[in-house]
């Protein structure tokens, strides 16, 4: 490979770990968010909760 050539292509790969880490703290955040969503679902029944009840309660 010529210089340019790694140099390129060892920039494209800190690109693509920068996303791969964005992405995984997308996912995370939805997690999180569908976690308060299940458990305000279950809750439909009795007392409402409010966000942070809920976040406090699973340690989110």
């Amino acid at each position: 490979m010529t210089q340019a050539a790694l140099k390129n292509f060892t920039t494209e790969i800190a690109r693509k770990r920068r996303e791969v880490s964005r992405l995984q703290e997308d996912l995370s955040n939805m997690l999180d968010h569908l976690a308060v969503i299940e458990a305000r679902a279950k809750s439909a029944d009795g007392k409402r909760y409010t966000t942070t009840e809920v976040k406090k309660a699973l340690g989110i």
